[in-house]
C-alpha cells in the first residue's frame, strides 16, 4: 500500500475492524463468510499487533 503512514494506519484500522464486525455479525456484509472475515483479521492482527492493541483489540475479539 502506498500511503503516507498516519494514513496507512487508518486504513489499517478501519480495515481491522471492518474484518471484526463481519465475523461477529454476519448479515452486515452476507458476500463473505465468518471464517474469512476471521481469518483476515487474524492476518492483519499478525502484522499490525501495535494497531490492535491501541483499538483496544484482542485475537479473540472476534468471538466476543
Amino acid at each position: 500500500m502506498n500511503a503516507r503512514p498516519e494514513i496507512k494506519e487508518k486504513l489499517i484500522e478501519q480495515k481491522m475492524l471492518r474484518w471484526c464486525r463481519i465475523a461477529k455479525w454476519y448479515p452486515i456484509d452476507r458476500r463473505c463468510p465468518p471464517t474469512k472475515a476471521r481469518r483476515n483479521y487474524w492476518r492483519l492482527c499478525k502484522s499490525h499487533s501495535h494497531i490492535m492493541r491501541r483499538l483496544g483489540l484482542s485475537e479473540l475479539s472476534v468471538y466476543e
